[in-house]
């Protein structure tokens, strides 16, 4: 599960720009693939073909450190029997009590004989399948080839061996559901029988929660959007007496987006309780904000400059009982950074 979540972040930046998209396709609505999903605390969308088709696939794709890890996320989703060509949306919903076991549905031309077919063809997986409200669930398992290793000269009896490679040679599972010829849903099989309970009425879906879709709806076009409500469990812990950190207890709910159409543009609110209490969080902020690029500017290093250049373009200011933090991010110099960090890893 832990795989998945990790490939949907990654791809959502990385997405392959060799996938051609059609304007039919790019005219997904939110509902569309909000609809299959169930309520919630925390919500992401993704457009893959806005990235794609943008710039920054072909900047970070001509850094070959950046481009071998991609290689590699794209060779895992092919044991998923995935291939970035099927996708062109993507969603995660959280459970409001934690950020972990993201319900997650995927739109685009996904064909379901020949996805299934893959799967069972790959030795990598297993794939099993059970009824759940007349929808069939699939499982696809991943199983290490590795059998148990002989002990002081003695082979493992055969009960042994199997209970060993359904134990310690089972690396993780990952379940999903058709719903159409566009629609996928995947997750933990607990994520994915929620979302059947949504389709057959037992269950609210996420459209429903007016907080998180109007934030969603702030900036319909860009590439990545988000919301997520703040529970104190989230914030109990960011307290410093040596640093001036803001007291986000006052904090519950954030929402933004990142856009990719030159570089990267980051608009992210954070939303107080008070007025009184989002100028304190705003200029809480803008205290670290002056202290790192303080550091960064008496710093001699080249590397670091790149680091300096991008913080000058971040914004912080309250409004009401809205923070608002935006940044930034051109090609030339996301360019620098990505140079940097790769000789500061050599």
């Amino acid at each position: 599960m832990r795989r998945i979540v990790f490939l949907a972040i990654i791809v959502a930046v990385t997405v392959s720009a060799s996938v051609k998209w059609s304007s039919a396709q790019s005219a997904t609505r939110v509902d569309d693939i909000l609809g299959p999903l169930p309520d919630g605390g925390a919500v992401a969308v993704i457009d893959f073909q806005k990235i794609a088709g943008s710039s920054l696939w072909a900047t970070i794709n001509a850094q070959e450190k950046f481009k071998s890890a991609i290689d590699k996320v794209q060779s895992e989703m092919g044991d998923l029997g995935i291939k970035l060509s099927d996708v062109h949306t993507l969603a995660l919903v959280f459970p409001t009590a934690s950020m972990n076991n993201p319900t997650i549905a995927m739109t685009g031309g996904f064909e379901q004989n020949d996805l299934l077919a893959r799967l069972r063809t790959n030795g990598k997986i297993k794939l099993t399948s059970e009824k759940y409200k007349n929808y069939d669930i699939y499982k696809a398992r991943s199983i290490s080839d590795a059998l148990p290793k002989e002990r002081n000269g003695t082979k493992p009896g055969a009960i042994a061996s199997i209970t060993a490679g359904v134990t310690a040679g089972t690396k993780d599972e990952t379940s999903f559901v058709f719903y159409n010829g566009t629609t996928v849903v995947t997750g933990s099989p607990e994520a994915v029988r929620t979302s059947i309970d949504v389709m057959s009425g037992a269950r609210q879906s996420i459209t429903r929660n007016v907080r998180l879709t109007e934030a969603l709806a702030q900036n319909p076009g860009a590439a990545i959007r988000f919301a997520l409500a703040i529970t104190p469990a989230m914030t109990s812990g960011l307290q410093s007496s040596e640093l001036p950190i803001p007291d986000f207890s006052s904090v519950s709910f954030v929402f933004g987006t990142i856009d990719v159409a030159a570089g990267i543009d980051l608009n992210i609110t954070l939303r107080s309780d008070t007025a009184e209490h989002a100028n304190s969080v705003a200029e809480r902020l803008n205290s670290l904000l002056g202290m790192a690029k303080g550091f960064l500017g008496a710093m001699t290093d080249p590397k670091l400059a790149p680091i300096a250049e991008a913080l000058k373009s971040v914004s912080i200011t309250s409004a009401d009982v809205d923070v608002r933090i935006t940044g930034s991010l051109p090609m030339d110099l996301l360019t620098s950074l990505l140079s940097s960090s790769i000789k500061k890893g050599q």
